[in-house]
């Protein structure tokens, strides 16, 4: 369970801050819900405490296993599908399941792809979200800016050395 303050993630969503937690009453049935502020839209949304687990929220990414998202960035790519909807299909369901291992994935290959020829509109939308789901979780675990962030990412995919100072 999550309390007031914490930061945490929200599939496809990405960072937000538990700013509450309320009972209410709904059709007759008590239950307890989040008060989520999801940081990139400011936006504050209500989610029943017994979905958490479904809905897959979870704490940020702890420094320590940061390298692990570097190394996943910094690895070739294994995209292998000519068809752009099926490409598609595949990396929503990984940004649906919240892992910022998974998010790693899709920016690294839809990167990739876009080197090699155009992507799709949908596509284009889909790599710059996952993208800014991975900079404002990696400036959150390392409390750092998203400029920073977002450099350590581009060298990662790019496969250069370049550490986070903090």
């Amino acid at each position: 369970m999550f309390k007031v303050g914490d930061l945490l993630i929200y599939p496809t969503q990405g960072l937000a801050e538990v700013q509450g937690i309320e009972s209410k009453v709904i059709n007759g049935t008590k239950s307890d819900f989040y008060i989520l502020r999801i940081m990139s839209k400011n936006l504050a949304i209500m989610v029943p405490i017994a979905n958490e687990k479904r809905i897959g929220l979870r704490h940020i990414i702890r420094p320590e296993d940061l390298p692990k998202v570097r190394k996943i960035l910094s690895q070739k790519s294994n995209t292998h599908y000519s068809q752009w909807h099926h490409r598609y299909s595949d990396n929503f369901e990984k940004l649906k399941s919240g892992s910022i291992f998974q998010t790693a994935e899709v920016v690294r290959d839809l990167v990739a792809l876009k080197s090699k020829k155009n992507l799709a509109i949908k596509e284009t939308r889909m790599m710059d979200n996952a993208k800014q789901l991975l900079v404002a979780e990696i400036a959150s675990a390392k409390q750092i800016s998203e400029k920073e962030a977002t450099e350590w990412i581009d060298a990662a995919l790019e496969d250069k050395a370049y550490e986070l100072t903090h």
